[in-house]
């Protein structure tokens, strides 16, 4: 592994089925992404032998879909891991799901903890095949002898999720098709019972849903366990377009009760989408974390040009928290334990006619605290954050609109390019009781990911700067907002 100064994400080598290989190479971005190959979603993230291990999705020239290994150990500087599988035609198919048997109850553990794949045909709705893996993914193999089929499926099954569940001591199963969500359970991972079902009383239901997770979380506060379950979407989002929607509620080995039927959003903006999260984190010692794509289907809708390579969102730490009588996920942008150069800045009144103005050099994170215990009186700015410009005369701005009780990215070239498509604003409404606000904003060439209140608010935003030098300005509008503490960090 490369060990670079800087917490730079380290471009994958790819494998294109048995053969085939491209030079892992830097880039100016914190994100995991490629450089020569389509980068889709990531399939799982799963820890052993002291290193994360992402499988994702790409597409090599000639659009064949391929999965791919990428190790890490903080979850910020990557290398690949080369992956092998026993025939091309194995390694072409469609994986949706990674899960490692810890406790070896499977035949594919005979000799040592396997890694277990599930792929979907569309082709053949219910249909599953299983490949193993016992090197920790390097190589595969497909059970050949064993195909699964579920029940009473017409129309191609979208995602699965597959966990050990210790409680219920058995396998648990979770499909994704149309609106609904099925539950089954297994002693063997190859001979399945239908449980249940989940979707029907959802509140919104909106385009296609399109990738599941399930997971167990503790509460913060009372170590009470909930379980939380993703559904990404293609629409639908807060503000259009793709993004995250989680439910919270309790699973007793058969049914999921969620606690409320309108679903959250663990992403304000439409561009998080497709997440997965460390499997197993409560088995191997971890937080739980996840990773999503970068991605907007709004883009396409409008035909937005946006020539930004597709790239992951920085992996974020959840927490599960109880706030204003109901449950809520708190997202915090995880940190390499390298840590560059950070420039200070002192306590400033920002207003109409004083901002603080420096060129920056991008991936960038600026943290901030402002002091909003005035709030209620006159002369309170209406709107405070950050701009950041191009010299081609881009322009991306981020911040808190205080009258109007809102975090916001706005991209006032998509007003003036695309006036009559959409207007590029994402906000996520927040009335702040507390005496102080706090941002934090991680921005590169092709993405910026916004982080307030302590992770309990989250707006991200893939966006093509074109350049790794900008121009950054802290701004106070009508009126004035008190800057308590700041820093920006170059890396």
């Amino acid at each position: 592994m490369k060990n670079p100064a800087t917490i730079l994400v380290l471009i994958m080598v790819v494998f294109w089925g048995c053969s085939g290989n491209k030079t892992p190479e830097e880039t100016g971005s914190l994100h995991f992404n490629l450089k020569d190959s389509v980068l889709r979603y990531p399939i799982a993230l799963t820890y052993a032998e002291d290193s994360y291990n992402l499988f994702f999705s790409y597409k090599v020239d000639g659009g064949t879909e391929k999965c791919g290994l990428a190790q890490s150990k903080d979850l910020v500087n990557w290398t690949a891991n080369p992956m092998s599988f026993e025939s091309e035609e194995v390694g072409n198919q469609n994986i949706k799901t990674v899960v490692t048997d810890w406790n070896q109850t499977t035949d594919y553990s005979a000799e040592t903890s396997a890694l277990i794949a599930f792929v979907t045909d569309a082709n053949e709705p219910g249909t599953l095949t299983v490949l193993y893996s016992i090197n920790n993914g390097s190589s595969w193999q497909q059970d050949t002898e064993n195909t699964i089929i579920l029940a009473d499926f017409y129309e191609p099954i979208q995602d699965i999720k597959v966990f050990w569940n210790d409680e219920m001591q058995t396998w648990n199963l979770l499909t994704l098709s149309g609106y609904e969500v099925r539950f089954y359970s297994s002693a063997d991972l190859k001979n399945w019972e239908y449980l249940s079902r989940f979707g029907d009383d959802v509140a919104l239901k909106s385009g296609q849903w399109t990738s599941v997770d399930f997971f167990p979380m503790e509460m913060a506060e009372t170590n009470e366990t909930k379980w939380v379950l993703f559904i990404s979407a293609d629409s639908g989002s807060p503000n259009e377009g793709s993004g995250v929607q989680y439910f919270v509620g309790d699973f007793d080995g058969y049914v999921y009760q969620a606690s409320h039927n309108k679903p959250k959003w663990i992403d304000h903006g439409s561009d998080l989408y497709k997440a997965v999260v460390l499997s197993d984190y409560r088995m191997v010692a971890k937080s739980p974390v996840l990773i999503g794509t970068l991605y907007n289907s709004i883009y396409e809708k409008f035909s937005i040009p946006n020539n930004s390579p597709t790239q992951f969102s920085l992996p974020r730490q959840l927490t599960l928290k109880e706030k204003f009588y109901d449950y809520y996920l708190i997202a915090d942008p995880v940190q390499a334990n390298e840590k560059p150069t950070t420039e200070t800045i002192n306590e400033t009144e920002l207003t109409d006619g004083k901002s603080i103005e420096k060129n920056l050099n991008l991936p960038a994170r600026i943290d901030l605290t402002f002091d909003v215990n005035s709030r209620l009186y006159l002369g309170m700015a209406e709107s405070f954050g950050v701009s950041i410009k191009t010299k081609e005369g881009k322009e991306l701005m981020m911040g808190y609109q205080a009258e109007r009780r809102y975090f916001y990215i706005a991209d006032p070239s998509i007003q003036r390019d695309f006036p009559d498509s959409w207007d590029g604003f994402y906000y996520a409404p927040y009335v702040t009781n507390e005496p102080q606000l706090d941002m934090t904003l991680i921005i590169d060439q092709n993405s910026a990911e916004l982080f307030a209140m302590n992770g309990l608010v989250s707006v991200s935003r893939k966006f093509d700067f074109e350049s790794n030098s900008v121009q950054l300005q802290l701004f106070g509008e009508q009126g004035k907002v008190n800057l308590q503490t700041g820093s920006i960090t170059e890396f």
